[in-house]
């Protein structure tokens, strides 16, 4: 009975034996890691354990520097007190019984903030131009690891743009990003600053280490602009005619009116001193002028025009009855002088300024407030007279006379010449078409080069009321005018955008509008011609969705699913390579199996613009004896 005791003790030591040593069967290196992954900052001291709860040889740290010699203990450290190795690989090994060396690398990612970030102008100094497009420049001297570099871009306090980049290179490198703006006159003594930032994940420095450049202060010049283009003001002793706008240069202002005799530079007028009619102001710099008038009435109340003619003729028939009575002499020289006393132009158009489309109808009336010997109009077509009446109208069935300049006249009796009223008239035509395309290039772009999309307006009048309206989807990115240009007659334009795609503009959709903004008497809604979407594809490298690294635990009988997806146009082909795998695995983003054992899987992922790769860290799951 002994002997049957001591076999069934035998069994079960063997059983306990191969039931412990089998725990391990999978489980190529039974190494645990604290942390995983370590960050630090050149010249900078780390520390890192390796530990193992199995019986084993012996165990070390292999690297460049901070070695560690073969060690029987169960913890070992790996510990360097200036790092400045930029390449290092530490890893740790163990040599346990009946089993070959196995080894586990720690991931080491060392940094280095920018020796300097500084913003610049390229190809530019002194004023940027209202509506011109420059290009800033952001320079990083000396940072690692670019690939954690993002470049932000400020206006103010308002993040305006991020660069990030691709370059797998450890070492410290120079970098550069750039910005185009597009200056409008809200921007003048706007602030500029560039900021890099290295994101270095949840095991880095928290918040990330960041260094700003200095703040580039923009100054804009613009030329004047009203807030409205005429305005109505009644007569009184402490109002003026306040002509003041913004614009850089400052401007100068001058005055035209009838009813002023003298030169005025100044931009206010007082109400108090001028006569009742019309004052157009002047404001004008370097980059143009801008008009605004001033229409200036009386506040007492007016006699009615009929009122006014009864009583100036009967005044002059009583004087002139008067002394063809009692001086027949005096009556004959003094006649001339009566019948010629009044002096005024006093013709009306009403309205006053017509904005008619290309071959419509148009009307317009002008009304004499006194007697007249001749009332019409001068006109190439449509001309007409009368000597009966005190309104004449001009009108057209079709207008389709570019050059038109319709002027109504009055031979008064009172009057020694003949006065005259020009008519503002404005025709205009709708483009015949509206295009874009991209300049000496085809889509799909290439992300971070600059392109030039132009935007062609066929046969569009007058030019000078066109605005030219850039979009990026629904939101407008850009729009130009063309106020400097004064034909009246149909022309061709063309406007262009420079941008420099990102991986976001991939898909997106372009277009121009071309707006003719005709004043508070042209139509509404406003006459408008649309292009044809250009639908953007950009070009860009792969890059994952998720972390570049990631460790995964398992256990003996679970699948392990390895994602290697990135995003990249085109779109990239994959390649995973491992010790643990027979043969390379081809195009596949995604490897299944539940035979995959611990061990380090690296994925790359490449396109034309280039490749990325991505390493799968598998270990068991500890387990108790």
């Amino acid at each position: 009975m002994l002997q049957h005791f001591f076999g069934l003790f035998y069994l079960l030591a063997v059983s306990h034996l191969l039931s412990f040593t089998g725990s391990h069967a999978d489980d190529e290196c039974p190494l645990q890691l604290n942390p995983q992954r370590v960050v630090v900052k050149y010249d900078g001291s780390v520390s890192a354990d390796c530990s193992t709860s199995v019986t084993h040889k012996g165990m070390g740290w292999e690297a460049s520097e901070g070695a560690v010699p073969l060690s029987t203990d169960s913890l070992i450290t790996w510990r360097v007190s200036e790092l400045t190795e930029w390449d290092i690989t530490p890893y740790c090994y163990i040599n346990y019984i009946n089993k070959e060396q196995c080894n586990l690398t720690l991931p080491v990612t060392i940094y280095k903030t920018p020796d300097s970030v500084s913003i610049s102008t390229v190809n530019h100094t002194g004023p940027m131009i209202e509506g011109n497009q420059y290009e800033l420049q952001c320079d990083v001297l000396n940072v690692a690891p670019a690939q954690n570099l993002t470049v932000n871009w400020y206006k103010g306090q308002t993040l305006v743009n991020q660069s990030i980049f691709t370059d797998t290179i450890n070492t410290p490198v120079n970098k550069t990003s750039k910005l185009l703006i597009r200056p409008d006159r809200a921007d003048d003594g706007a602030q500029y600053w560039c900021e890099a930032e290295l994101e270095l994940g949840e095991e880095g420095p928290q918040p990330p280490p960041t260094a700003p450049s200095e703040k580039l202060n923009v100054e804009v010049y613009y030329k004047p602009k009203h807030s409205s283009s005429n305005e109505t003001i009644s007569k009184t002793n402490d109002l003026t005619l306040n002509c003041t706008v913004k614009a850089n240069p400052a401007p100068t202002y001058s005055w035209d009116s009838k009813h002023l005799k003298d030169t005025i530079s100044s931009s206010v007028l007082q109400s108090s001193t001028l006569s009742s009619g019309k004052y157009t102001c002047i404001a004008t710099n370097s980059l143009g002028q801008d008009r605004k008038v001033f229409i200036l009435t009386s506040t007492g109340s007016r006699p009615t025009f009929w009122t006014v003619l009864f009583f100036s003729q009967f005044l002059v028939a009583s004087i002139m009855f008067v002394l063809s009575v009692s001086c027949p002499a005096c009556y004959c020289e003094l006649c001339p002088v009566l019948l010629l006393s009044g002096d005024s132009c006093s013709l009306e158009i009403s309205p006053s300024r017509v904005v008619v489309k290309f071959g419509d109808a148009v009307s317009v009336s002008c009304v004499a407030s006194r007697p007249v010997r001749v009332l019409g109009w001068e006109s190439v077509i449509a001309a007409s007279h009368t000597q009966r009446d005190l309104s004449v109208q001009w009108r057209v069935d079709s207008l389709t006379d570019w050059i038109e300049e319709p002027i109504c006249y009055g031979v008064f009796f009172t009057a020694p010449r003949q006065c005259e009223e020009k008519l503002n008239l404005v025709l205009y035509k709708k483009p015949d078409s509206v295009s874009i395309s991209l300049v000496n290039h085809s889509s799909p772009v290439v992300v971070g080069k600059e392109y030039e999309l132009q935007c062609e307006v066929q046969n569009v009048a007058p030019v000078q009321y066109l605005v030219l309206r850039w979009y990026r989807g629904q939101t407008e990115v850009y729009n130009q005018s063309f106020s400097e240009l004064s034909p009246a007659t149909p022309v061709q334009v063309s406007s262009t955008l420079l941008i420099v795609p990102n991986r976001a503009d991939d898909g997106a959709q372009y277009r121009c509008e071309a707006e003719l903004e005709l004043g508070a008497e042209g139509p509404r809604p406003l006459p408008t011609v649309q292009s044809e979407v250009l639908h953007l594809a950009v070009q860009y490298p792969p890059d994952f969705r998720s972390p570049e690294e990631q460790i995964l635990d398992i256990s003996e009988d679970s699948e392990m699913v390895l994602d290697c997806t990135a995003e990249g146009n085109p779109p990239p082909v994959y390649i995973w390579t491992s010790s643990n795998l027979q043969e390379m695995v081809d195009n596949q983003p995604v490897l299944t199996a539940a035979s995959l054992g611990p061990g380090v899987y690296t994925c790359t992922a490449s396109n034309i613009l280039g490749k990325k790769s991505k390493q799968f860290l598998i270990k068991h799951k500890s387990k108790g004896v």
